[in-house]
């Protein structure tokens, strides 16, 4: 009878073991995905306030946006880049950009950013000149910031 009951009482021991550590993993399963969908939203919010910043031609809040050691793949530095996009605020006096089909990969130090832009250029109210790109980006953490640090386009 006696080692029925020391039976019995590890068999509960055991289950509550059990469901300790599956309460250890869930809790812990949550705390990755919200961390996930916190940096989700952190980089969201980062290329939300790029695309307003190219739309309000705000190239200083651009710049805030770019890694220190920013490149594309046709070999423009950050100041090169700036540059550029400099050049097309004068060429166009309104710019507005529809992200589409928007998918961000999360590395271990970094994020991928694949996306369609309907970028629209004009210097009157209707649009004069409109093209769709295919555009990677890849993103990094700046002293807890995300930053771009990589940039590929290419038209449709």
């Amino acid at each position: 009878m006696l080692y029925m009951h020391i039976i019995l009482n590890e068999v509960i021991i055991m289950k509550y073991k059990i469901l300790l550590y599956l309460l250890i993993i869930l809790s812990s399963l949550t705390f990755l995905s919200c961390d996930k969908t916190s940096e989700l939203s952190k980089l969201n919010q980062k290329i939300n306030v790029l695309v307003d910043a190219v739309e309000r031609h705000q190239i200083k809040n651009i710049d805030n946006v770019l890694a220190r050691d920013f490149l594309t793949d046709k070999n423009l530095n950050k100041p090169q880049f700036l540059f550029f996009v400099d050049y097309q605020f004068k060429r166009n006096k309104n710019i507005s950009i529809s992200v589409l089909d928007k998918e961000i990969r999360f590395n271990e130090k970094n994020a991928d950013v694949i996306f369609k832009v309907l970028l629209l250029g004009s210097n009157n109210w209707l649009p004069e000149r409109g093209q769709i790109y295919n555009v990677t980006s890849r993103w990094k953490k700046e002293k807890g910031d995300w930053v771009m640090s990589r940039l590929r386009w290419n038209i449709e």
